[in-house]
This record gives C-alpha cells, sequence and structure tokens, in this order.
C-alpha cells in the first residue's frame, strides 16, 4: 500500500512538471513576437547619453571633443564611460544636476527629456516656441522616447537658434579618406576640409521615415521643422527631404527599421544608427560619396544622408591627368580619380574644378589665368596685390606650396610685403594661391601708431622728406622737393584710388612724420611710406628692410650707453622676436607684420644712432635657435633677481625648456659669502608666501639686477583705488578672457572648497581682503584673490593682477628712495601685500615688489651687468636662454 502510494504520488509530480512543461513552452510561443517586438522598439529609443551628446552641442563653449569630464557625480563609479564628457557639458548648460543616479546608457523617457528642455527654454527663450512645432506630445511621459522623435525636436530646436549664434551648421562633403590626427584621432577628410566624427553616429534611415511621413501628409507639422519668429532661421521639410533623397534607396535595410542583419546593412551601405562612425565604417560605407551632415566646427554631429549624385570639387590641385586616369591632391591628401570617358588632352600642374558622380570624374574645368605681385594686405575676403587692388576671394580659395614637398597651407600663411606667391584667377576672384618659393625675411612692414600709441587710426597724415621723394597711386606719381610738405586726410583724392606710396629719391633719404610724435620730436623712417583708409581713419605701414628696423628698435628698447656687447645681445633677441612675428603674418588683416609699440617691439621712439647700427651689423642675421628653429625671445626690464617660466605668466604658455626661469644669483669668486650660498639654495622655489617675503626683503644676497632702481619697489594703494581700478576694468578684463576671472559662486564650508565659476559681475563692492591665493616657484603671483562686499573674485595671469592693482593715484617708493608716480600699471606681479589700518578699520594695502615687466626670458638690465662683468654676448644669451644656440636667416647664395 504504501509502495503503491508513493508510485501515485510520482506519477502526480512528472504529471505536474509536464503540465508546467507545457504551459512554459505555450507561453514561450505566445510571448516570443512579443520579446522580439520589445527588442525591437529598444532598437528605436534614444539612450539618455545620445540625447545628452546632441544637446551639448548646443553650448557655445569649445568643441565636446576638447570638454574635460568634470563635475559631474555618478551614484556609481562603474557608469562613467565615452558619454563623460557630453553629461558634464549638459551639466553645465544647466540642463540637468550635477549628481547622475542612473546610466546615462539607459533610455531617455518623454518625462525625462520634457524635463530637460523645459530647463533649456527657462535657459534660452529663444527656444519658448520648441513644443509648437511637434508632431508629437510629451503625454506618454514613462514611455521610452524614439529616437524619430528626438531628432525631430532637435531639428526644431535647430530651426530656432538665431543664425549668428548658432555652432552647429550643415554641409555636404565629399568624402575622399580618413586619416589619424598627431593626438591620435580618427579624422575623415573631406573636400571641405578634416573633420572629427569621435562619437558621430548615422541617421539615415530616421531621415527617410521622417521623409516619407512628410511626402504623405504635406500639411502637418510631422516634419518637426517650424517656421519661426522673424530673424530666426525657417527650415523647412523640402530641404530636409532634398538633402536625403539618396538615404531613401540606401537605409532601406535599416536594422533599427526592419530588423535586418548587420551583412544586409554592409551590402545597403546603410549604418546601425546605435554605431559609432569608427575610420574603417567611414572607408568602407562612405569613400567617394557625398554625405550631408550636422557639424560643430571641426567635428560631426551625424550624418543624415548619403548620395552619388554629381558634386562639384573646388580648386583641387591637378598633379597629372590623362586618358582616364587623374592624380590630385585634395586638402593634403593625394587621391586618384578614375573619368568616366578618357580626356581630350593631357593635363598636369594645374588648379580646375572637378565634378564627379558615381564616384568617376565627369568634368573637369581647368583654371589657366594667373597674376603675381607683392601682396600689400590680406582680408577675410580679399588679398590686396601690387598692381591689381583688393582681389575677392573665391569661396573654396585653396592655398598651396608647390615647391619642395607639395603642402595645402592655412589660411594666412601668404606673407604680406612679399611676391613669392602666384594667384589662380577665374571670375575676377583669386581661386588658389600658389606658393612657389622659400620666402627670404629681408624687409618687415611696421604699422605705425599715433603719437600716444593709443590707436591705429589716424585722421590725418602729414609728412616731408630731407631728400626729393615721390607720391604714387594707382595710375599716378606726383614728385615733390625735399622740404615739401603734404598732407592726407580721410576722404583726399589721393586716395580716391587706393592705397598710395611714399618713396624717396635718394637710397638714403628718410620721410619725416610731422602728424606722430615720438620722444617730443617728429620720428623719420627709413624704407617706403604707405598710406590707407581703414575702418575708423588712416593707416600707416612703414616697409624697409628688417636690419635697417633694428636699427631704430635697439636705442628705443635699450639705453646705448650699456655698450655694444648688451646691445649685441639686444639686436639678436629683437631680430628672434622681429623674424618669428614677420612669419607669423601676426597684422596681415591691416598689411603689417608687426606694430611700433610694446605690444609687439617699440620701433623708432629713440632715434637710430651709431651705437645702435654698430651692434646690428655686428650681429647681422644672427638669430636664436632652439631644435633648428627661431624662437621668440622674450625680454623684459628688470627682474626681481628670478626669472619666470612662460606658462606662469601666459594664459596659453606652454612650458619651454629655454624659458623656464632661473635665479639670477652672483656665483663669481668674492661672492661666495654664507649669506649668498644660503640664498642660493634657499631662494631657487619661491612659491611659498614665507620664502618669498625673506627674497625681497634680503639685502645681502646679490643677483644680477641688485644694482638697478627697479629691482626692489613699495607702493601703498588706498581701497578706494583699488576698487576704482577693479570696477573700471573688471568687465573688459573678463570680456578680453572669461576663463581668466572667476567668481566665487559657492563658499568653503567644513571639508568642501569654494567654488569659483566664470561668471560676469559689474563689481566686487568694497574691498575686505587681497590675498596670494597661488604664486610660482619663480615667484610670481598666479592667482590673486580678492574679497569685496559684494563678491569674492580670483584672477588669474600676471597683466590681469597688474592691471586691477594700478598704482595710478599713488607714489612708488624705487630700492634708491626715487619717487615714481602716474604709472597706470604695476610694475610687476613679484610682490607680497601687507594690509594697512587705521582705527581698527581698512585703509588700503601695501606692495613690496620687484622688477619691472612680465618676468620671461632676457633681464635687459640683468644683460648690463653680464656684459659689465665681462661676458660676450653669446654667453649672455645662453645663459637667459639655455640650451640654444645662434642661427642665421639669410641665404648666402
Amino acid at each position: 500500500m504504501n509502495i503503491k502510494r508513493k508510485l501515485i504520488l510520482i506519477g502526480i509530480c512528472v504529471a505536474a512538471i509536464l503540465i508546467i512543461f507545457g504551459i512554459n513552452v505555450f507561453r514561450g510561443v505566445k510571448e516570443k513576437p512579443g520579446k522580439e517586438k520589445e527588442e525591437a522598439l529598444k532598437e528605436n529609443v534614444i539612450s539618455k547619453a545620445e540625447a545628452y551628446r546632441l544637446l551639448s552641442y548646443l553650448d557655445y563653449g569649445k568643441p565636446q571633443r576638447e570638454t574635460l569630464p568634470t563635475g559631474i557625480k555618478y551614484a556609481d563609479q562603474s557608469m562613467s564611460d565615452w558619454y563623460d564628457t557630453y553629461v558634464n557639458a549638459v551639466c553645465k548648460m544647466g540642463l540637468i544636476g550635477e549628481n547622475v543616479t542612473e546610466s546615462p546608457g539607459k533610455a531617455l523617457t518623454y518625462g525625462a527629456c520634457k524635463e530637460i528642455i523645459d530647463k533649456l527654454i527657462t535657459n534660452k527663450p529663444e527656444y519658448q516656441n520648441v513644443y509648437r512645432g511637434l508632431s508629437f506630445e510629451f503625454v506618454k511621459s514613462e514611455d521610452e522616447m524614439t529616437i524619430e522623435d528626438f531628432l525631430q525636436l532637435y531639428e526644431v530646436i535647430l530651426a530656432q537658434t538665431p543664425a549668428d549664434t548658432n555652432p552647429i551648421k550643415e554641409k555636404t562633403l565629399f568624402v575622399l579618406g580618413r586619416e589619424v590626427s598627431e593626438d591620435g584621432k580618427d579624422r575623415m577628410v573631406t573636400d571641405l576640409g578634416k573633420y572629427y566624427s569621435l562619437d558621430a553616429r548615422s541617421y539615415e534611415g530616421y531621415y527617410e521615415k521622417m521623409n516619407q511621413s512628410a511626402g504623405a501628409d504635406k500639411d502637418t507639422s510631422t516634419d518637426g521643422i517650424t517656421p519661426t519668429d522673424a530673424g530666426q532661421t525657417d527650415t523647412s521639410k523640402a530641404e530636409i527631404t532634398g538633402r536625403a533623397d539618396d538615404a531613401q534607396k540606401a537605409a532601406a535595410g535599416n536594422a533599427s527599421m526592419d530588423g535586418g542583419t548587420q551583412e544586409t546593412l554592409e551590402q545597403k551601405d546603410v549604418l546601425p544608427e546605435a554605431e559609432r562612425l569608427t575610420g574603417d565604417r567611414i572607408s568602407n560605407l562612405y569613400l567617394d560619396k557625398g554625405i550631408r551632415v550636422l557639424i560643430r566646427d571641426q567635428e560631426i554631429i551625424y550624418i543624415t544622408s548619403t548620395t552619388t549624385e554629381k558634386i562639384v570639387l573646388h580648386n583641387v590641385w591637378i598633379k597629372s591627368g590623362a586618358d582616364v586616369k587623374v592624380d590630385t591632391f585634395i586638402n593634403g591628401m593625394d587621391k586618384s580619380f578614375t573619368a568616366k570617358s578618357p580626356l581630350s588632352s593631357s593635363i598636369e600642374k594645374v588648379v580646375g574644378d572637378i565634378a564627379v558622380e558615381d564616384k568617376k570624374i565627369i568634368q573637369i574645368s581647368v583654371k589657366p589665368d594667373m597674376i603675381r605681385g607683392k601682396v600689400l594686405q590680406l582680408g577675410d575676403d580679399f588679398i590686396e596685390i601690387e598692381g591689381y587692388g583688393k582681389v575677392p576671394l573665391d569661396e573654396g580659395y585653396r592655398i598651396y606650396k608647390i615647391y619642395g614637398d607639395l603642402t595645402l597651407e592655412p589660411t594666412g600663411s601668404i606673407l604680406v610685403g612679399y611676391d613669392t606667391t602666384d594667384f589662380v584667377v577665374s571670375g575676377g576672384k583669386i581661386s588658389a594661391a600658389l606658393i612657389t618659393e622659400e620666402i627670404k625675411a629681408e624687409n618687415i612692414r611696421v604699422l605705425l601708431k599715433t603719437t600716444d600709441f593709443s590707436s591705429i587710426y589716424h585722421d590725418k597724415v602729414e609728412f616731408t622728406s630731407d631728400s626729393d621723394f615721390v607720391v604714387s597711386s594707382k595710375d599716378k606719381k606726383t614728385p615733390y622737393k625735399a622740404g615739401d610738405i603734404v598732407t592726407v586726410a580721410q576722404g583726399d583724392d589721393l586716395l580716391s584710388q587706393g592705397r598710395i606710396k611714399v618713396e624717396t629719391a635718394s637710397d638714403q633719404g628718410k620721410i619725416q612724420l610731422l602728424s606722430i610724435v615720438r620722444s617730443s620730436k617728429n620720428p623719420k623712417y627709413r624704407g617706403s611710406i604707405e598710406i590707407s583708409e581703414g575702418e575708423e581713419g588712416l593707416l600707416i605701414v612703414n616697409e624697409l628692410p628688417l636690419e635697417e628696423y633694428l636699427y631704430a628698435v635697439i636705442p628705443s628698447e635699450m639705453p646705448t650707453y650699456y655698450g655694444n656687447e648688451a646691445l649685441k645681445v639686444q639686436a639678436v633677441c629683437a631680430r628672434s622676436y622681429a623674424y618669428k612675428h614677420l612669419m607669423a603674418n601676426s597684422l596681415s588683416s591691416y598689411g603689417a607684420h608687426v606694430d611700433d609699440s610694446v605690444s609687439y617691439q617699440v620701433y623708432n621712439n629713440i632715434s637710430e644712432n651709431e651705437e645702435s647700427i654698430l651692434a646690428v651689423k655686428d650681429t647681422y642675421g644672427k638669430v636664436i635657435e632652439s631644435d633648428g628653429k627661431v624662437i621668440t625671445a622674450y625680454y623684459f626690464s628688470t627682474s626681481c633677481g628670478h626669472t619666470e617660466g612662460v606658462e606662469n605668466v601666459w594664459a596659453n604658455g606652454e612650458p619651454t625648456s629655454y624659458l623656464s626661469g632661473k635665479l639670477m644669483a652672483v656665483e663669481e669668486e668674492g661672492d661666495g659669502s654664507e649669506e649668498q650660498l644660503e640664498g642660493i639654495s634657499l631662494y631657487k622655489d619661491l612659491s611659498k608666501d614665507k620664502t618669498f617675503r625673506s627674497f625681497i626683503d634680503s639685502t645681502d644676497f646679490k643677483t644680477y639686477d641688485s644694482g638697478f632702481d627697479w629691482y626692489r619697489w613699495k607702493v601703498t594703494i588706498n581701497k578706494d583705488d583699488i576698487k576704482a581700478s577693479i570696477d573700471q576694468n573688471l568687465a573688459k578684463r573678463y570680456k578680453a578672457n572669461p576663463d581668466l576671472i572667476l567668481t566665487m559662486t559657492s563658499p568653503a564650508e567644513g571639508d568642501k572648497k569654494a567654488v569659483f565659476e566664470s561668471v560676469p559681475v559689474e563689481t566686487v563692492g568694497e574691498i575686505e581682503k587681497i590675498k596670494v591665493s597661488k604664486r610660482s616657484s619663480g615667484g610670481i603671483i598666479t592667482e590673486l584673490l580678492i574679497t569685496g562686499s559684494e563678491h569674492t573674485i580670483k584672477v588669474k595671469t600676471e597683466y590681469n593682477i597688474r592691471v586691477f592693482l594700478s598704482p595710478a593715484g599713488s607714489t612708488l617708493i624705487r630700492q634708491d628712495q626715487s619717487k615714481v608716480s602716474g604709472i597706470d600699471l604695476l610694475p610687476s606681479a613679484f610682490f607680497y601685500i601687507d594690509r594697512e589700518e587705521a582705527d581698527g578699520k581698512l585703509t588700503g594695502f601695501t606692495l613690496h615688489g620687484g622688477g619691472y615687466g612680465h618676468g620671461v626670458g632676457m633681464s635687459q638690465n640683468g644683460v648690463k651687468a653680464l656684459s659689465d662683468a665681462g661676458k660676450r654676448y653669446e654667453e649672455i644669451l645662453s645663459y637667459f636662454y639655455e640650451g640654444t644656440k645662434l642661427g642665421f636667416i639669410y641665404d648666402l647664395r
């Protein structure tokens, strides 16, 4: 009976198991389509990460690939991924909070999307009509948002972004190939430039679907693009349809639409939207095709369509073409094409437009017309050429260097003042510039400022000469006798044909400008003078040989009584500095290389003399080189006893071995006192305020600048004067570089540090405290904290610090106890601060400092001391610019 009962129980259990198994199998069969449907839907939803990426491009900062992921706080650090930079960006835009509790890789819901867009509208009122342009509503708030709905929303946002502030552009690019940049990033090489596609996607299939919907019902708003208020972009669905025509064929097998396999997709040249555009995919799927894309700066955001229809590649350098083979050079890439039909004749080394259709050349238009002349000015949309005037640039203008290795050169690489370039002209416009030979930097062009150096624009120009001279315009030359006075004003008939040029009949003659005063005199200039009309007045350019330019730079920058060896040091530095700016085309938009003020090198403020001419001739053509390249030889008046690294002085300064800063301690025999030896060890690092104070206050420690008046100084500045200076300059300095003037937005609490952000403020209020926040090892202040009754600001870089603490209303006392007043800029940022009080209340601050100037490179007074100690100019240059050597800039052939 027990056995029978057991068998019955076993049978019941087996039956139950079979029933449960059957039910589950039945359920599995019934539910399988549903699960497949669910998976298909997930393929068509947009992730938070991708939504953040697209929205982040609306910010007007740097390209997102340059943004560092700082500020965001993940609940789980394992969530960190490729999307970090974009999460951080939308966080900074105020669209999401700092604390991210859910993985950005998850789907975005309609409700979460609406919260983001609501914040976007709050921050930027221009988007207040965004919701009116949509074909869907946000009522299904918990549902996952589809990709096509988000793309429709994105298009509406772009359409309502004012054109003048919209950083996102739409372009058609012809894909030539791919390359890896120096920083290891993949780039797509196209006819219009090189573009990063770091996290880009293809949305061809979705645009095809949107276009089909638009075609089915043109009267609805399903296009996602709605006309907006006056002055804003009005993009119609017809335009979207036009740019996506080819995508309708290419995207037919899109996986996210029909569940097709990867193999099918590749056969149909379509990318699954969920995958990024890797370099291999770019080469395999888009090579020799046109792609319609959204871009931000040099970064592709996503692709909307692909086409093999006719595209014209403009101003291509055609290396050779014969029969059906055409070899070209486009945007730095060698590219071979096959022509649809044989060429009627062979071509070689020409510029032309190439029409490509279905990956084959169907037409070539060669541009044979060429002009040549001295380049006088480079504008944004023109080049002024001697004898031709201002010739406009073609939209697809290119610059090719055709001597040596063939290269594509950047805009601005054509030097003003030289005629080493052929210009290919078509339809009255410059299509391409062909640089035919290496520049021999023999002449320099100097933009002359007004009497007080306050402006480059002059109301009038009055001049004469100590020899006969000629005033020339395009078609007319008028001779004048020595001593004749000519006056040119705005709108003068002399300027009716454009730029005029003044030249002396004698090579030794000089032109005197009577409308400019330098050191209480009217300056005289070698070379020629050119006068042209600028936007706000007349521009004056002095062109002359580089060596003769230096004749009048040296006495303006260094007293000639310092002696020949010191002047030779100055000559080599000044030549190196001038050469670098000449080759950089620094002021080409004004037709010049440098100006005559402290912005570059002071020129002709003190006239040339025998000593300055001799120093230039003794160092003819010599420059300072590092790794075979001429350096920018920075110099300044007087050190505090320590020079400074370039990265600690200028915001964009990169650490440089020969501009690293050094303690200028005297180490000669006889100066080996105990104090000196201790100081050499102690003062190599001045980053601690206590050490810096000791260094500034020391009278026993000797450096090469110790004997000069500006070596030490102090000044007491009234707190009201500081407030006035800050209020006067705050907006201006913030506008110049908002990253260098930071405002405290959250004070320090417990272990939490204070938060400083780039926020514009009009005033700090009443000054309460000034504190050194950061000092470099060379002693210069790199961050200054100014606390006021209304705001606390952190001021970065020595120049901003010197501006804000201007001693204009105070008297400085120098080392020799001499007094100096009326200086707008603090002598240097090498100082420490003492608080001044009366009856327990703040009255001002006393600054105890040293040196005059920025502190980078060579101290001119240090040069004087070293030359007095018997050092030759080569030794002195090696002392200040360690690891460099002398080079020569002129070709002796």
